[in-house]
């Protein structure tokens, strides 16, 4: 095991010349020493706990994945939330300028009390319904008139045909 004794050279390092090569070559043989002690730990750790030091392992792994992913998910949260930020500004700009929005509450649905969120579902219900008409009609109402004159045209054409008969 490596100590302080094992790693200072016998002599004083001050009185020593210092020679590129011979340091490199300490060094590599250490690392090799301490490589080959951390293998034979892992080697007598597998021996003798076997499938354990494996499960552990995986274990180990599983929980480091875990932490990954959650890390990734509040980064991805704090992306929304800084989204939802800016846009609460831009409405508050908006709201200085004259136009506002009621639907403030749900870019923070987290922030909001069971009562205050089933409201602000229905708000949202209500809007997407009105929408949903909005769209509707502006298909509907065109699709009518246009069936209203084809209808109109077609029946003054038979007026005119059966009276020029």
């Amino acid at each position: 095991m490596p100590d302080k004794k094992n790693l200072r050279s016998p002599e004083n390092p001050a009185k020593q010349d210092w020679n590129s090569a011979e340091s490199n070559k300490l060094l590599m043989e250490r690392i090799r020493d301490l490589q080959h002690q951390e293998y034979s730990l892992q080697a007598s750790i597998t021996k003798s706990t076997g499938a354990n030091y494996r499960k552990l392992m995986e274990e180990k792994n599983r929980v480091i994945e875990e932490l990954k992913n959650k890390l990734d998910r509040e980064r991805m949260d704090g992306e929304y939330y800084k989204q939802a930020y800016e846009a609460l500004k831009a409405e508050n700009e908006d709201k200085k300028n004259g136009i506002s929005n009621e639907n403030t509450y749900a870019l923070f649905p987290n922030n909001q009390s069971k009562s205050q969120q089933a409201k602000t579902v229905e708000k949202a219900i209500k809007q997407l319904k009105r929408e949903a008409f909005r769209n509707f009609a502006s298909v509907a109402v065109p699709f009518l008139l246009f069936v209203y004159v084809f209808l109109l045209a077609f029946t003054l054409g038979l007026r005119h045909f059966f009276k020029s008969c």
